[in-house]
């Protein structure tokens, strides 16, 4: 945010008109040259020159656009499974996080924060289905739907769930991958990979990096103000998406939605629901957070015997994604001779909220009814932005 300036002030060469202008270009290439450096390990001092440029930039409030704007850079280059960026280094500098406080102030003070801790608004879910030529992924069979809204005026509507996904081998549509599949899997892989850590105690190799529940599963998102669907703007490391179908839900209204605005939220499900996946998750999340010990994420499948579903708002991703989020005890995922110790930090058991796109509701239980409508949106890349056909 604190890159963002008036375009008035630049003439049509990018160079500054005006004082606040070449303060804010002058900081502008500080962040280049010291992310270009740090990225090269060469540039141990340049957060403090940083820091010093930014200090002479004016912070103004943003709008609406601004924000979003800003929100779904961040989060299409969102890799943490990998080290950060040089630029990601310089912001998390003490020096620049103060010289970036009348920022914030700025951005708070203009209440466009204040719906991002909102509980989940339930007339207005969106399911999205991807069509790119390298990625298709959701509700596949909305592809053969008409756009636009769906009459529902007879108490029926014209779009069933089983018109949208594919017919099952008995009645009714089973997901790709439910939740027994889905513990199925993560024990399984657990399993395999303490006995391969017993055989071979110093050979790290990376696991799956999510903690999502399955992706059989619906999900949906929000919009923002204009009426954009959020989750076609916010995807994680989003590899040149372009295409999406969404499909507006009417879920039940008695849905028991999970909220998870901070961390506690998180590792309260991680405390109540446990299941351990020290092993398969120990070298992916070492990469990322530089903690190797006890790790843990909610069992899923028994969550949704208190949830029909779990919401991170966006309010509650900033807060939570990719940060070691500590749960309690070692003796937390069970006691077992075969969880891998070799050179553990700590010995606390730990989670992570990984995979997680912002805006983001996973329904465990059957509570979508219906859809509503259908509309189709892509990427423009002459206004730089997604637009509804």
């Amino acid at each position: 945010m604190a890159q963002i300036g008036r375009d008035d002030e630049f003439n049509e060469q990018a160079e500054p008109l005006t004082a606040d202008a070449r303060a804010l270009d002058e900081f502008r290439r500080a962040v280049f040259i010291g992310s270009c450096l740090a990225d090269q390990a060469q540039g141990a001092m340049t957060a403090a020159e940083v820091a010093e440029k930014l200090r002479a930039v004016t912070p103004r409030a943003p709008d609406q656009a601004d924000l979003e704007d800003a929100m779904a850079e961040v989060i299409s280059g969102a890799m943490y499974w990998q080290p950060p960026h040089g630029d990601d280094q310089i912001a998390a500098d003490s020096e620049v996080r103060e010289a970036l406080r009348p920022f914030a102030e700025a951005l708070i003070a203009t209440g466009l924060l204040d719906a991002w801790s909102e509980p989940l608004e339930l007339e207005n879910q969106w399911a999205l289905a991807w069509d790119d030529a390298d990625h298709r992924e959701g509700p596949p069979a909305v592809f053969d739907r008409s756009l636009g809204a769906v009459d529902t005026s007879s108490g029926s509507s014209a779009i069933a769930l089983t018109d949208l996904l594919p017919a099952s081998t008995g009645d009714g549509v089973e997901p790709s991958w439910g939740l027994d599949e889905w513990l199925g899997h993560v024990l399984t892989t657990e399993t395999e990979y303490r006995h391969d850590f017993a055989k071979n105690p110093g050979y790290e190799i990376s696991g799956e990096w999510w903690s999502t529940p399955p992706r059989g599963l619906w999900a949906s998102t929000g919009t923002w103000p204009d009426g954009t669907v959020i989750g076609v703007e916010l995807v994680e490391d989003d590899f040149g998406l372009e295409r999406a179908r969404a499909c507006r839900l009417r879920l039940r209204p008695d849905a028991r939605i999970v909220e998870i605005r901070r961390p506690q939220d998180w590792a309260d499900l991680c405390l109540t629901y446990p299941l351990d996946v020290t092993a398969q998750r120990r070298q992916v999340w070492f990469e990322a957070t530089e903690r190797r010990g006890r790790w843990v994420i909610p069992d899923w499948s028994r969550v949704a015997e208190e949830f029909d579903g779990v919401h991170v708002g966006l309010a509650g991703y900033l807060r939570t994604a990719g940060a070691v989020i500590d749960v309690g005890a070692s003796s937390l995922g069970g006691d077992s001779e075969t969880v891998p110790t070799r050179g553990n930090t700590d010995d606390r058991t730990a989670s992570l909220m990984a995979g997680w796109h912002p805006d983001t509701t996973f329904w465990l239980n059957v509570v979508v009814d219906t859809v509503t409508e259908v509309a189709e949106w892509h990427y423009d890349d002459a206004a730089d932005r997604w637009v509804r056909d």
